[in-house]
């Protein structure tokens, strides 16, 4: 219809916004940055120089044994909240959920919250605190789908539980188990705000490292060829992930999850687990709030009192700017985000906008962070002090999540509906907002609390191009943390604890009221 060609013209230039936001701010930027400073020379430099050398295996061996940590909690955890329903089960599933919506830096604070002295045990288990969910969420569904009845005929069969666990179960969720280690490796190999906080001054990783060598000595060639060697590995470790993936589960049905009375002989055990694993993510939340308010073994609110009574002014900390900018930023984040997402995503099948954005998932923000501060450091594109930089690239981190939350609601969408709505005379925008913005509506809500909590958390990036007055809440934990001095520390505490709150609660407003009728 001639009406149409308007709107899809208009349709077609909208979707290249996110294609064009994406070179602009990710591309760009990292592309420049490597090539600008990285030569092979830097790199072979890096690899055979003893301290840097030590620094790259520390970071291997340490995600290696994170990874490690994580599968044993998050494995039996799985177990227990895919495949049995028990009473408790979907707080619990909450709970283990939680961590890895809070600021890697909340994480980090309540673990140093019970063990002050932080070093690599504690950099481990904040690592499993975060991680333990995306086990969950990678493998829980794909649990699921194992045949019931294989099973029970193998138990049948007189197959005790291991065995039908290693000829059954594993062959069905092996691709997900696999891709769920390479993920979660990725996370603590690059992984930044725990180690800053967790590892002080003697403990150092590739992505603490590259901060340092950038920012406070300035060496742009050894801090280029340390993020090329940590990139590499994180695209390495994922590729491997994703090799050999097609697991035999592809043909099973949907099982559902088995209530506990089914098989008497386990009784409480999965809620026990379950029990356990939630308690060993959530500790560190919860010692978090308990620090805030305890101060040499009394109760004290002092450090909640030094936030908003200009004592932390003398440590260059403003409380009421920080908060006033980390709100602005995240509504500008959510501005920008949640639209490229909804501009990238097609109702029909993926597109390639869809596919492109997710991108920065690939890349850490340490390694975006320094590559926008040597792109965008000389007129007429020195924007690295620029206030609006910092919630455009909180957007460019958002938006791969904001894309996964929409796209699937977004096909989800039946086209019979839409069809009919067409037959009654209903032209492009009136199907929009009529139809399928309602439908979609929870799943916007969804995207548009993750943009705000990615703002509200960022910190690798966050901390190349923060200034003083456009500090950031993580950024202001981070520096409250690290500083001598009770008060400064209890203050510390008390802020994590408000960033924790704040995201929770956000999280809790946008949650959609009713059931969502179409999962993301």
């Amino acid at each position: 219809m001639a009406g149409d060609r308007p709107v899809t013209r208009v349709r077609g230039a909208w979707r290249v916004l996110p294609l064009v936001f994406l070179a602009v701010f990710f591309a760009w930027p990292v592309v420049h940055g490597l090539v600008r400073h990285g030569r092979p020379g830097e790199v072979v430099s890096v690899l055979t120089d003893p301290s840097l050398r030590g620094i790259a295996w520390f970071t291997l061996w340490q995600a290696a044994a994170s990874t490690a940590l994580t599968l044993l909690v998050g494995m039996p955890v799985t177990w227990a909240l895919s495949k049995w329903r028990f009473r408790g089960a979907g707080v619990l599933h909450a709970l283990v959920t939680v961590p890895f919506l809070m600021p890697a830096v909340v994480v980090a604070a309540g673990v140093l919250a019970i063990m002050p002295g932080g070093g690599t045990v504690a950099i481990l288990w904040a690592h499993a605190v975060f991680n333990v969910s995306v086990v969950l969420r990678i493998v829980g569904p794909r649990w699921q789908m194992v045949d019931r009845e294989t099973q029970e005929t193998a138990e049948s069969l007189g197959a005790p539980p291991w065995r039908v666990f290693t000829t059954v179960t594993w062959p069905e969720i092996r691709g997900a188990v696999r891709n769920a280690t390479a993920v979660v490796f990725a996370f603590c190999f690059s992984s930044f705000a725990v180690v800053s906080v967790l590892g002080g001054p003697s403990v150092r990783t590739l992505e603490t490292e590259v901060f340092t060598q950038a920012v406070r000595i300035g060496d742009m060639r050894t801090a280029t060829a340390l993020a090329l060697v940590q990139t590499a590995t994180v695209l390495a470790v994922l590729w491997v992930g994703r090799m050999r993936n097609g697991d035999t589960a592809g043909e099973t049905r949907l099982t559902g999850v088995r209530h506990v009375s089914e098989r008497m002989y386990l009784r409480a055990l999965p809620a026990v687990v379950a029990g356990l694993g939630a308690g060993f993510v959530i500790a560190p939340l919860f010692a978090v709030a308990l620090r805030s308010v305890r101060r040499d073994g009394r109760w004290s609110l002092s450090g909640w009192r030094a936030l908003f009574d200009g004592t932390l002014e003398s440590v260059g900390v403003d409380i009421p700017s920080v908060l006033a900018s980390s709100a602005v930023f995240a509504v500008a984040t959510v501005v920008i985000a949640v639209p490229l997402a909804l501009a990238a995503c097609k109702r029909a099948r993926q597109s390639a906008a869809e596919t492109l954005s997710l991108a920065p998932l690939l890349v850490s923000s340490v390694t975006l962070g320094l590559g926008l501060v040597i792109t965008f450091d000389r007129a007429p594109w020195d924007w690295r002090g620029d206030a609006w930089l910092l919630p455009v690239v909180h957007a460019v981190v958002a938006l791969p999540l904001a894309v996964r939350t929409i796209g699937p609601a977004l096909r989800a969408v039946g086209g019979e509906v839409m069809d009919a709505a067409s037959d009654l005379g209903a032209g492009p925008l009136r199907r929009w907002f009529t139809v399928e913005l309602p439908m979609i509506r929870p799943a916007l809500a969804r995207a548009t609390g993750i943009s705000a909590a990615v703002s509200l958390g960022e910190f690798g990036a966050t901390s190349f191009l923060s200034r003083s007055g456009t500090m950031t809440v993580p950024v202001a934990i981070g520096q409250l943390l690290g500083r001598p001095g009770p008060v400064l520390q209890q203050a510390g505490f008390a802020l994590a604890s408000l960033a924790g709150c704040t995201i929770v609660c956000t999280g809790a407003l946008l949650r959609p009221v009713h059931p969502d009728p179409i999962a993301a």
